[in-house]
């Protein structure tokens, strides 16, 4: 077994889910194997549906930017340690004999000790009284640090509640709300140019349908249907009007393919459409269309922007068929099907082997072009492609900002290994790789960073049972090293010192969870890891 530092960690898991549900069963399929295996995916936030859908998507109201966690409710600091740190002339060992204060651990660097045995006493009167020591240079709490999510001021942003926790959209925006540098054309209706909530993210567009019948020539929506899809993608948000965009800055370029009816198009404007965008410097294309058979012009298209480096997404379909539409089925599209509130694949989405992820897809409030309203909810995999495109901007933009940039396929990859594995274990029709999930994307959580060791909690330490193993890129691990008994099995991923020798500490901002019961040699158990915030929390050492 592999030897592993002590460390002491707070273990805060969103308030949801703080051990996660596994199952467990004998394996059927390999009856030699002699330890402990199964499937691990990254989780989402868990929508509440105590409240009905329904009373959640019509509640509006202005939302603070930043959302912590409410003092009232937990307690700022932890309550039985001090830090302290002395001056050179200190005898350390004379203070804490003092004040009754043991040595929990240092920071040599900074010269400071954590120190425990407050007991009962005054936490605040009892730093006051060590800062008035000659010999201390300061004292003070050991104060929390939470994870901000950052939440928006639009007024409609409540409306949108679900489809953007269930991809944890909130979390990722603390680390980045896009760039203007990023270029996503919307090929589609066209998009409002007048929209109050979109026109300060517009860019050159063009209109592909010339219509003679159509009044407003140019690139302007008269359906909705392209307004609706670019204000998922990236509406002016923090505003304090209208609604959040997945990317609060963006350039959208508006590419008309479908005349006002958005009844009717073809295969010739909605390639020339792609060519147009790729010529234009788009780096993504969102395509919430489709037609149910294949073309070689439309096939040519999609293969111009994919060498072009320009990514490609697509919506699955609106028949409940299991075959996807095109664009959608090609292999360098990325494919997306729509899922309800209850992370269920919508009943009239499409679904089939070329899918490679789902997304919300149903009740989703977005931007409209009604002189009566400006924002309606609409449903369909229209609606859940969008919501890929958007995260995928996101992935961009950050990686940009680091100097680098990203093909299609390893923006694909991005999503592929920190996506919410929905349905049968892996890739499958109806899920494709899962669930995107934003914060998770962006914080370079991805699955095959994930540790899994089998232990044994006793008080506050967790006593190793297992070595140290990590997780495929289909999410699936295999400890065989673990000693008989019962244990419990745990995950994380350290995104503080990732790839770093040792057991590190696990802590607010990683992503770790455990088997909801104990598991023996010869067990198949899955669970889930999620997102560690302050909502609730529990120390542990992990020692062999």
């Amino acid at each position: 077994m592999n030897l592993f530092r002590r460390i002491t960690t707070t273990l805060t898991i969103l308030s949801l889910t703080l051990i996660i549900a596994g199952c467990s069963n004998i394996l059927d399929d390999d009856s030699e194997f002699n330890g402990v295996q199964g499937h691990i995916t990254l989780s989402n936030i868990k929508i509440d549906n105590s409240t009905s859908i329904t009373k959640q998507l019509t509640q509006i109201s202005n939302e603070k930017m930043i959302r912590g966690i409410d003092s009232s409710s937990k307690q700022e600091y932890v309550k039985d340690e001090i830090i302290i740190s002395f001056k050179e002339s200190a005898d350390i060992k004379q203070i804490l004999k003092k004040y009754k204060l043991i040595e929990k651990k240092n920071i040599e660097e900074l010269n400071t000790k954590l120190l425990t045995g407050v007991g009962t006493r005054d936490i605040q009167r009892l730093i006051k009284e060590l800062n008035q020591e000659d010999t201390i240079h300061y004292a003070e709490l050991n104060r929390r640090v939470k994870l901000m999510a950052v939440e928006p001021n639009d007024p409609g942003y409540m409306n949108q509640k679900w489809n953007y926790s269930a991809i944890s959209l909130p979390e990722a925006w603390a680390l980045s709300t896009g760039s203007a540098k990023v270029t996503v054309a919307v090929i589609d209706t066209g998009i409002d140019l007048e929209h109050p909530d979109l026109k300060g993210q517009l860019i050159n567009g063009i209109d592909m349908v010339g219509d003679d019948d159509d009044d407003f020539p140019g690139p302007d929506d008269k359906n909705g249907h392209g307004t609706h899809v670019a204000g998922i993608i990236g509406a002016t948000t923090n505003n304090d009007e209208g609604i959040a965009g997945i990317n609060w800055n963006i350039s959208l370029m508006p590419i008309k393919v479908l005349p006002a009816s958005g009844r009717t198009g073809n295969m010739e404007t909605i390639s020339a459409g792609i060519v147009w965008a790729v010529n234009h410097g788009a780096d993504i294309i969102n395509l919430s269309l489709g037609a149910s058979e294949a073309s070689q012009i439309l096939e040519e298209a999609i293969e111009y922007a994919y060498k072009h480096n320009v990514t490609v997404i697509a919506a699955s379909g609106n028949y409940s068929s299991d075959e996807l539409l095109y664009p959608a089925q090609y292999t360098q599209v990325i494919g997306v099907a729509s899922i309800d509130s209850d992370f269920q694949l919508s009943t009239f989405s499409n679904y089939g082997e070329n899918l490679d992820f789902v997304a919300p897809g149903e009740d989703i409030y977005s931007a409209y072009i009604s002189k009566y309203f400006r924002y309606k909810y609409d449903s369909g995999t229209s609606m859940a492609a969008p919501h890929v495109t958007g995260v995928a901007a996101l992935i961009l933009a950050k990686f940009r900002a680091e100097g680098e940039n990203l093909t299609p396929d390893q923006i694909k990859e991005e999503l592929v290994l920190t996506a919410e594995d929905l349905g049968e274990s892996g890739k499958d029709n109806q899920y494709g790789y899962g669930l995107i999930n934003a914060h998770a994307a962006l914080a370079g959580a991805k699955i095959t960073q994930a540790k899994v060791f089998a232990g044994e909690k006793l008080a506050s330490k967790i006593r190793l049972k297992s070595d140290l193993v990590k997780v495929t890129d289909n999410g699936l691990y295999q400890l065989s090293n673990v000693e008989k008994g019962n244990w419990y099995i745990y995950s994380w991923i350290d995104l503080d010192k990732p790839g770093e020798e040792g057991y590190d500490k696990i802590d607010v901002g990683d992503y770790f969870g455990r088997t909801s019961s104990q598991v023996g040699l010869g067990s198949n158990t899955n669970f889930e890891i999620n997102l560690i915030t302050d909502e609730s929390f529990e120390e542990l050492e992990v020692r062999n």
